[in-house]
């Protein structure tokens, strides 16, 4: 027999808030004072959001977009080299290449769903807390979308991909050093020194498929000497491996943050519940990412 699905059925008229035998607050409080869901959508994604590793908090945002300039090689030295002058000769000019700006503009994103008059008379919690949840699981999924996304598009000419080894075939008791993650790792702290960036990959984002692979072969505690910080997630492309400088990449700027409003709509009996974020992101530092790709 086929799954039927229907709208869920919240309440009419919005009574005092109350707080119940159990010291539970009402569907009906959270209805009328819609910072409360805010902050339940908070406790709920608070642990799983990816940008907040990858991205430094940048402040606000003026305007709807950021100007920002992007590192294109190393700035550590100057582009034309000092030279050995001679008694009384001129002092040769050393000089620095200019920059273009880049733009990063805001997105919007949000969704919405409703509570029936009576769910929310019948104190329909359970049912509630199931949509929130289901809107924060969604809301946390489109924004870790955009932060690998916004890694994806820096990295667009390549110049930063790295063909590593494949995980899921190395045997520690038979296969080569050379061919273990472990190598992978040491080959970006190895192009970090190459590169003279102050670099330190400590933190890799890699996909569920490789998580697996690298508790096979260490165990499921993934610490000490040469092992950088993992954070694993399906919004990683499987057999790829982001090596990132926490938050150096770049900048995560909040123009609006998450806010939700509540509003009664007398023709269908029916509560919305209305949340929304205005975001941005953007790579000024494409040095401190490494792409590692073949890992499966």
């Amino acid at each position: 027999m086929p799954v039927v699905k229907v709208p869920s059925s919240v309440a009419h008229p919005l009574g005092p808030p109350r707080i119940d035998a159990q010291g539970n607050i009402t569907v009906e409080t959270m209805l009328q004072q819609p910072t409360r869901i805010t902050r339940m959508i908070m406790d709920i994604s608070r642990e799983r959001f990816i940008s907040d590793r990858i991205f430094a908090s940048g402040g606000g945002v003026t305007g709807g977009a950021v100007i920002y300039d992007e590192v294109q090689a190393n700035e550590k030295y100057t582009t034309r080299d000092v030279e050995q002058i001679a008694p009384a000769a001129e002092f040769p000019l050393t000089t620095s290449e200019q920059l273009v700006p880049n733009t990063a503009s805001v997105e919007k994103w949000g969704g919405k769903t409703f509570i029936t008059d009576e769910a929310r008379d019948r104190n329909d919690s359970a049912n509630f807390t199931k949509q929130i949840r289901q809107m924060t699981n969604t809301i946390v999924r489109k924004l870790n979308q955009r932060a690998i996304n916004a890694l994806v598009a820096a990295l667009a000419d390549n110049s930063r991909n790295v063909v590593g080894n494949n995980w899921s075939t190395y045997n520690p008791e038979v296969s080569l050093p050379a061919l273990s993650p472990a190598y992978d790792f040491g080959r970006a702290n190895m192009q970090s020194e190459n590169e003279e960036f102050g670099i330190d990959y400590n933190l890799w984002l890699i996909n569920p498929a490789q998580a697996l692979a690298l508790t096979a072969i260490y165990g499921p505690e993934l610490t000490g000497p040469g092992f950088p910080a993992f954070y694993s997630s399906p919004r990683v492309p499987v057999n790829t491996a982001y090596a990132v400088a926490e938050r150096q990449v770049g900048q995560q700027r909040i123009e609006k943050p998450l806010g939700t409003e509540t509003w009664r709509e007398p023709g269908t009996e029916r509560t919305w519940v209305q949340s929304s974020v205005r975001p941005l992101w953007f790579v000024d530092n494409k040095f401190a990412i490494l792409r590692f790709t073949g890992l499966g």
